[in-house]
């Protein structure tokens, strides 16, 4: 995954670029909380959310350093973690922002029924910040 400095001029861009891809997913796995993998070059790689729940999502990591292996055989860069928020705001849960200090160096997104937002967590500042994006709207479902 980027760091987060690296990242945040790009999502922008790549998240219009991968909003529909992102919005169908979300929408595929309704009611349950989609995830998957954003690539640098706003492919969408969807997983698997294993608890089926529309609340929160998990997968294994096991999982996830496959995706990471399949990804890097295709050449593709991870660059962030998403998931849906299928019934509430694209505002992170206090699940969410505890995943985010697990893994810091990751930026996440956050696909919701208002709209598309990025995340990161800041060690030095100790809790979660908004990427700076202009709006990212959402496709209509």
């Amino acid at each position: 995954m980027m760091f987060h400095e690296e990242v945040a001029p790009q999502l922008e861009v790549l998240l219009n670029a991968a909003r529909t891809d992102l919005t169908r997913h979300r929408d595929d796995d309704y009611p349950n909380e989609a995830v998957g993998i954003l690539c640098a070059d706003a492919t969408v790689y969807p997983l698997i959310n294993q608890a089926r729940s529309h609340k929160r999502f998990e997968v294994s990591e096991q999982i996830v350093t496959e995706a990471i292996a399949q990804l890097k055989v295709r050449k593709r860069h991870p660059v962030a973690i998403y998931h849906s928020h299928p019934t509430s705001t694209a505002e992170p849960s206090k699940r969410d922002v505890m995943m985010m200090q697990e893994m810091p160096q990751a930026s996440f997104v956050i696909v919701g029924s208002d709209g598309i937002a990025a995340w990161m967590w800041n060690d030095e500042l100790r809790f979660v910040v908004k990427v700076p994006l202009r709006e990212v709207a959402v496709c209509p479902t």
